[in-house]
């Protein structure tokens, strides 16, 4: 069935709080209130958002440890469910088999969960967790959201086969340090166009595991175009409207 109606998305550049799942779950439910009533349809945030990018320390800490049915989560079960819209949170995550997976994990408006685990894993990470093949598209107003994890985005195969389950925007949960500006364009204004769909990035504000953020979440055009773009490493919720009509130019209208 043809989906012509344009959807929007909010990016949730943010500094989470050290190790501290409850306080950022908070958070999070108060960001997802408010980008549901500025009309987004999908919260994004960015990579491990519900502990920092604290390796280490997630290493040592037991409780920094998610899954499906943790009742942490109830609060962004809850809100997701009230306003009938999605997020896409990051934690050290669990899966049913008890593998260390780092996770996007996806909340639907009808409040289930479940996760998209980063395929390739990046220096230390690898010591933590084991890489994952990430989850399909999921639907959100109609359009295919595929998601990726940092590094994820690096690798064109990644984009490239949530292309061909038939995404329209590819979202990347990410943490990019200063100095890594032109970097984070590369990667998702390449991806966007060499698969014909929209791209969008959301980065941390501030520091989070010795890294500094340089901050400019944003979105690209099917054309590899910048569409928006926060202006520095601030804490902001980036709303991003994204039109049918330009994909169309491209591919066939399903």
């Amino acid at each position: 069935m043809r989906q012509t109606t344009p959807v929007r998305i909010a990016l949730a550049q943010i500094a989470p709080a050290f190790i501290d799942v409850e306080a950022n779950v908070r958070a999070a439910v108060r960001a997802i209130a408010t980008a549901a009533d500025r009309g987004a349809e999908l919260t994004a945030f960015p990579e491990l958002s519900l502990t920092g990018y604290e390796l280490d320390a997630i290493a040592d800490t037991p409780s920094a440890w998610l899954s499906a049915r943790d009742p942490r989560l109830d609060g962004v079960r809850r809100i997701c469910a009230a306003t009938r819209t999605a997020a896409i949170l990051g934690a050290p995550w669990q899966d049913h088999e008890g593998r260390p997976r780092l996770a996007a994990i996806i909340v639907n408006p009808d409040g289930d969960v479940h996760a998209s685990g980063k395929q390739y894993l990046h220096g230390p990470e690898s010591t933590l967790f084991v890489a994952d093949e990430p989850a399909p598209p999921f639907v959100v107003g109609g359009w295919r959201v595929a998601v990726a994890v940092c590094f994820d985005a690096a690798h064109p195969a990644h984009a490239a086969q949530a292309a061909a389950q038939g995404a329209d925007l590819y979202i990347g949960s990410a943490l990019y340090e200063v100095g890594q500006e032109r970097r984070s364009d590369l990667h998702y204004g390449a991806r966007a166009m060499d698969n014909r769909m929209f791209a969008a990035m959301v980065n941390y504000a501030g520091e989070s595991g010795g890294y500094t953020s340089c901050g400019q979440s944003g979105a690209w055009s099917p054309t590899g175009d910048v569409l928006r773009r926060a202006p520095g490493s601030e804490e902001t919720l980036l709303m991003v409207d994204f039109e049918r009509s330009e994909l169309e130019q491209f591919r066939p209208p399903r």
